[in-house]
């Protein structure tokens, strides 16, 4: 009788004290200012934050690595979000990537680049036309001009051309 006397108090002590846990926990999260998720969503982000942490190992051990995910990989974003949150994105030497693999493209510094033969980077489309259209190679799109000045617009049509 007395261990059933002891398991019912140890049971029924418990919910209070994982009860008052939970308000505590949810009391921090409204009160903080880091975290906007948390101060929205009290309790459940710790959650998220947890799954977070977890999620590079169930990815390198069960789905994918850190640089086969489209259109960014995780290590794009993971660099971005530490610089978002001012955090040093400080990594190792060395890459997970195939650097000399084939179809691997890089540019490599020069202190005496070579001089071009030609500074005219346009393309004629259309030569056989009644219209042709000669078109840069460098394009300026997917910008808001609404929200650039009339010098920003200036320069960067300058540097277009």
């Amino acid at each position: 009788v007395s261990f059933g006397l002891v398991m019912f108090a140890g049971v029924s002590l418990a919910f209070p004290l994982i009860f008052g846990a939970f308000a505590a926990l949810g009391t921090y999260d409204l009160l903080q200012r880091r975290h906007t998720v948390s101060r929205n969503y009290p309790i459940m982000a710790n959650f998220r934050y947890l799954l977070e942490s977890v999620g590079p190992e169930i990815r390198q051990y069960f789905i994918q690595s850190d640089t086969e995910e489209r259109p960014f990989s995780r290590e794009q974003r993971t660099i971005v979000y530490q610089r978002a949150k001012n955090v040093l994105d400080k990594r190792p030497f060395g890459s997970q990537l195939g650097m000399y693999e084939e179809g691997f493209e890089w540019m490599n510094h020069s202190l005496a680049p070579a001089r071009l033969s030609g500074s005219d980077f346009r393309i004629l489309i259309g030569k056989n036309c009644e219209k042709p259209y000669s078109a840069s190679v460098f394009n300026i799109s997917a910008m808001s001009f609404g929200s650039l000045s009339a010098n920003a617009i200036l320069s960067l049509n300058t540097g277009a051309r």
